[in-house]
């Protein structure tokens, strides 16, 4: 997962508490962006899956319309395999984990046939 730009902060166009009603604004270093996910990942219980954040610059969320969420799975080519609509109301669980059980079906054929 890359933690991007929090979507509800006080300071944006669209603030809201977070699910367990924290509020928070916009960080502005790259530990007040860890911060964040670190809650995030905690509020949502979503360890033990990896996080990374993305720069304060957005590299990663403009690079991949990822804002406000999206769901991409990356093949170990480094290529999109799946992307998903813009969530959380565009997206379905379900899409990605087909996506993910194809490409490790795809995998497993290159091994054999290898």
């Amino acid at each position: 997962m890359i933690y991007i730009r929090e979507a509800h902060a006080l300071d944006s166009p669209w603030p809201m508490a977070t699910c367990d009603g924290t509020v928070m604004e916009e960080p502005k270093t790259a530990e007040e962006r860890a911060a964040h996910c670190r809650h995030c990942m905690e509020s949502l219980e979503l360890a033990p899956m990896a996080a990374w954040i993305d720069d304060l610059g957005d590299s990663a969320n403009r690079a991949y319309e990822a804002w406000p969420d999206r769901l991409y799975l990356i093949d170990r080519d480094g290529r999109v395999a799946f992307r998903s609509p813009p969530g959380p109301y565009g997206f379905e669980i379900g899409e990605l984990r087909k996506a993910i059980e194809a490409e490790l079906e795809r995998e497993r054929e290159e091994r054999s046939a290898g």
